[in-house]
């Protein structure tokens, strides 16, 4: 049928000669008249058959079902070339109206797979410059979406009604054309990247207004380009690109998008407006964007020195990528002195000088390189062997994408043999050419803006700029985060910017520099992924990242870590309030003395504007904050800052609770308010309730109505929360007896009706606030009553049952450790120096400060003391973690806590259980 010598010619050119024969016998099998087919081939369009049959699985089969269209399209392909106006002229011939969107978007599909059919082979038969191709390819998607958006907006017109602005003028719209398509240099398995803007948003079309009306017009033109059909999709198009990429509206009105280039706009965009151009729709309106949005955002007048440190960024970001090569392919696209590289070199070059000489405002990377030579950037040489080098690796994308009918740029070995006889090259000239160029183009990539810093990027930084997600996925969990992936989109967002999070040039570089010592300390938590999910509500806001960011703050990332790592509930605070944390940097680097109290309040008073109850409570809320990151940020020895932390969170309690007897005006009144337990030993912990005790001169119905006014103020619930939890269990008769019984019940109580447990109790008796005349009597029948009554064995006896009916109010579980409550917990150490308190009538109600000066005299305190501290700093570190108080450690705990005393969960454990046990030895050898 054909000339032996024709199939000789042809198999020097072909990947698998006898899949191409084949290829041709189905496509003549299916002809409707095969003999017109064999008579059109002469022997060049014969080989040209094959190589297409041969080259791409895609011209295969759309050849073998439109086996006509060879012979129907291959004639004229040295002379012509087509425009825009060509490919609509050809559409308007092959559309109408009439037709279902379903075949509307076949025949573009078919329609884009003929005229790929027909300027590959002009690549083949190298009718036309690689440069030319492009161009006229770039056409084809122009053209196809010209006639989408023509049928839908003539769809929603008839449906909604003429778009029409305020004041009459007709309403319209644009398609922008961006990335390749924008430079004319679109692949041939591309997808297209776009923009979409409309005149105004202000104006009407039927009952929807302009924003709502363009939306819809541009949802359906993106319907219509990317419907699946029989003969393949017309295009990918991408709309990443536009202003806030994927969560932005898919078209914005011209000045939103000025305002957002203007305000939010930063590199990487100036980058790729550079390759924007009008594409579709009303060309005088792109004309507009392109002078008022394009032109002046892109290319800046003059250039400082962060957008110079910001394009620095990026081409790190793209060594980054180039470094995480693998060995089994190589990415042609981002390679070192790959496509990227090379587009890069000559993109910046054009962005940073562009302003000032308009000549080189150029985004195509062919015309580009002339350019630059002509203003002296780029020597003749240079300029010579970038085109070549240019044109190389985009033959070589392509052969790879037609080949394997994807968008792709991975070249494998096996590639290798197919793509050189592709083009025409043996496969050790191929792979010695790709070195020439790809070395040539990475030296000169290298000395653009070369960098200030020759310090390696750390591998988790190289992951995030190269977008890496397997690189980054093996990294973050190796540094123990259990959801990888989740944690490398929230870093990835940080960087590329999402709803709410917009760093600039500064912030970004500041965030990569940062990002391997914040990755260490969260690596240092129990839980990396809890830690990550509250440093994300805190870096979410915008106060939050300044504190984050800001110059020399290491200690405070550190420290806020360590918050986000302890608690979620503390974060979400300190993400609500980051002033706090600034504070924490400035104003507040050590426990509040009472005087900053009282100076804060006043102007809590006057500027919030709250009531009196919601006051205290936001003062209170706020104060708590402010110590807690004194506790976490200060180096001081860790009991030492204990008992500061335990004292100022008493002083904040003492000041709030004069400031209210204060403003109910108690002070009038013969009374006073007392504080037992935790309170009134000074030694208040985060979540601790207060134990009151009201005591007047003599029985006032008045007074109880003030004291339940008092307790009312403490405990009603507002917006702000509640100010304390109250108790007043430890008052005589317990809940029972009255709210205020005078002093002479007292006396009467305690001589004749108090029992051991309470001489304990009021141990820690101290006075808040009241009538310090009364005082001085109360607490005189107070020493009576701890210390005239010696300590005998019938007391140690009483004192022992009941810290042994105490441990049935311990909490039980499965592996969870009551503190308080349990044998050996804190109640053992209590118990124990609140009975040496009583032996040596020392009036004194901190159990702390007793236990130091008690344990000289009797040494067996010693060990008990440091047993009792360590527990009071895992009780500590356990509500620090907490919303509410508590004293019982759940397994879910153990490895929060332990990592906030940097211990390991099994060393924690053990030394937990150790404390307790030599605890409760010392307390049976005293009392038994």
């Amino acid at each position: 049928m054909f000339p032996s010598e024709w199939w000789q010619l042809a198999q020097q050119r072909l990947i698998n000669p006898a899949k191409a024969r084949e290829s041709l016998e189905d496509m003549l099998k299916r002809h409707p008249n095969p003999q017109s087919l064999i008579d059109y081939l002469n022997q060049r369009r014969f080989i040209l058959l094959l190589e297409l049959l041969d080259h791409s699985d895609c011209m295969r089969k759309f050849l073998i079902n439109h086996p006509e269209d060879f012979q129907k399209t291959i004639p004229g392909l040295w002379y012509i070339s087509k425009k825009k106006e060509d490919y609509i002229k050809e559409l308007k011939e092959l559309l109408s109206d009439s037709l279902s969107d379903d075949e509307f978007s076949k025949r573009l599909a078919y329609y884009r797979h003929r005229e790929l059919m027909r300027i590959l082979s002009k690549e083949i038969l190298g009718t036309s410059k690689l440069e030319d191709l492009l161009v006229e390819y770039s056409h084809l998607p122009d053209a196809m979406l010209e006639q989408c958006y023509s049928r839908a907006l003539e769809e929603f017109k008839q449906a909604y009604g003429q778009p029409v602005e305020e004041g009459g003028r007709p309403a319209s719209a644009c398609i922008i054309a961006l990335g390749k398509l924008g430079s004319y240099e679109l692949n041939y398995y591309s997808d297209i990247d776009l923009m979409f803007i409309h005149s105004s948003d202000k104006g009407q079309a039927g009952k929807l207004n302009l924003n709502e009306f363009f939306s819809k017009v541009f949802q359906k033109v993106v319907s219509l380009m990317t419907k699946i059909t029989p003969e393949g999709k017309p295009y990918e198009v991408d709309l990443d690109l536009r202003p806030f990429g994927r969560s932005g509206p898919i078209s914005m009105p011209l000045l939103s998008a000025e305002l957002y280039y203007e305000s939010y706009g930063r590199i990487w965009e100036r980058f790729a407006l550079l390759r924007a151009r009008f594409s579709a729709g009303d060309e005088e309106l792109y004309q507009t964007f392109e002078q008022e949005v394009k032109t002046p955002f892109v290319f800046k007048r003059t250039v400082d020195y962060r957008v110079i440190e910001e394009v620095q960024l990026i081409k790190a970001q793209i060594i980054s990528q180039a470094k995480r090569q693998t060995l089994s392919s190589l990415d042609i696209k981002l390679c070192e002195g790959g496509i990227r590289e090379l587009e890069f070199a000559v993109q910046s070059l054009v962005l940073l000088l562009g302003g000032k000489f308009p000549f080189l405002r150029e985004s195509n990377t062919f015309k580009a390189i002339w350019k630059l030579n002509q203003k002296g950037i780029f020597s003749d040489e240079e300029a010579k062997f970038l085109e070549k080098a240019y044109e190389f690796l985009r033959r070589l994308e392509h052969k790879l994408q037609i080949y394997k009918c994807i968008q792709t740029q991975k070249l494998t070995k096996e590639d290798i043999p197919l793509v050189a006889k592709m083009m025409g090259l043996a496969p050790q000239d191929f792979e010695k050419t790709l070195s020439y160029y790809t070395k040539g183009v990475s030296k000169i990539f290298n000395s653009i803006i070369p960098s200030h810093e020759s310090k390696e990027l750390e591998p988790i930084q190289q992951a995030v700029l190269s977008e890496d997600i397997n690189f980054a996925k093996e990294i973050l969990s190796q540094l123990g985060f259990k959801n990888p992936v989740r944690a490398y989109n929230m870093l990835l967002s940080y960087v590329h910017g999402r709803e709410g999070i917009k760093l600039s040039n500064y912030e970004r570089k500041k965030f990569l520099e940062m990002l391997p010592q914040i990755l260490s300390y969260m690596s240092a938590s129990s839980d990396p992924d809890e830690t990550l999910n509250n440093f994300d509500k805190f870096f979410s806001n915008p106060t939050g990242r300044k504190v984050i960011l800001s110059p020399s703050k290491e200690d405070v990332v550190k420290i806020l870590c360590k918050v986000f790592s302890l608690s979620s509930y503390l974060s979400t605070l300190v993400s609500r309030n980051p002033d706090l944390v600034e504070d924490l940097l400035t104003l507040y680097q050590d426990f509040p003395e009472r005087t900053l109290f009282e100076e804060e309040f006043e102007k809590y008073e006057k500027t919030l504007g709250l009531s009196l109850e919601n006051t205290f409570r936001r003062f209170k809320k706020v104060w708590e904050v402010r110590i807690v990151l004194v506790y976490l940020a200060k180096k001081d020895e860790r009991y030492k800052k204990l008992k500061d932390f335990f004292r100022s969170l008493t002083n904040l309690a003492d000041f709030l609770m004069e400031k209210l007897w204060e403003k109910l005006r108690l002070e009038k009144e013969s009374m006073m308010l007392l504080a037992l337990g935790k309170y009134g030993s000074s030694e208040l912990s985060l979540g601790s309730d207060l134990d009151l005790v009201f005591v007047g001169r003599d029985h006032m119905a008045e007074r109880v109505k003030l004291a339940h006014d008092f307790v009312r103020f403490l405990t009603t619930h507002t917006k702000e929360g509640y100010l304390y939890d109250v108790d007043f269990r430890l008052r005589p008769m317990g809940t029972k007896g009255e709210l205020v019984p005078s002093i002479d019940f007292y006396k009467e109580y305690f001589s004749k009706y108090a029992r051991t447990w309470e001489r304990i109790a009021w141990t820690r008796c101290r006075f808040i606030a009241g009538d310090t005349e009364l005082y001085q009597e109360f607490e005189r029948i107070l020493e009576s009553f701890l210390f005239d009554t010696p300590m005998g064995k019938e007391q140690k006896e009483e004192i022992k049952s009941i810290r042994y009916a105490l441990e049935g109010q311990a909490k039980r579980g499965a592996g969870a450790i009551d503190l308080k409550f349990s044998p050996g917990g804190i109640i053992d150490g209590e118990f124990l120096v609140q009975y040496f308190i009583i032996l040596e009538r020392l009036r004194e109600p901190s159990m702390i400060t007793a236990y130091e000066k008690l344990l000289v005299k009797h040494p067996i305190l010693k060990k008990a003391y440091e047993n009792y501290m360590f527990l009071r700093l895992v009780e500590t570190r356990l509500r620090l973690s907490k919303e509410r108080g508590t004293s019982v450690l759940t397994p879910q705990d153990a490895p929060k806590v332990a990592s906030s005393l940097n211990m390991e969960k099994e060393e924690f454990l053990e030394t937990l259980k150790a404390s307790m046990g030599e605890l409760r030895e010392i307390f049976l050898e005293v009392f038994d």
